[in-house]
């Protein structure tokens, strides 16, 4: 009798070992996952901003060129972020 609720004890500890193992590597990947898109979206944000910067300031003088640089990276900043909020919304109204 005990040993048969031993091995029953035994058999639930290790299945639910493995189950919350399974359960965390998913987690962890999908998070991994997660990171990576967000530091590839941060990258190429920081390139085009880069990329505005530059022909701003061969063309236009320094002080003026301050202030229109900072005022591009706040809107290129929030385009992206609200565009792409936009269109995951559309997506899921249209589905």
């Amino acid at each position: 009798m005990l040993t048969e609720i031993r091995d029953i004890i035994i058999i639930a500890g290790i299945s639910t070992s493995l189950l919350l193992l399974l359960v965390s590597t998913i987690l962890i990947v999908s998070i991994f996952l997660k990171i990576r898109k967000l530091t590839k979206f941060i990258e190429s944000s920081l390139e085009e901003i880069s990329d505005i910067r530059k022909k701003i300031k061969k063309t236009i003088p320094k002080p003026v060129s301050s202030v229109i640089d900072a005022a591009i990276t706040l809107r290129t900043v929030f385009d992206k972020f609200f565009i792409k909020k936009n269109k995951n919304k559309e997506k899921k109204d249209g589905e």
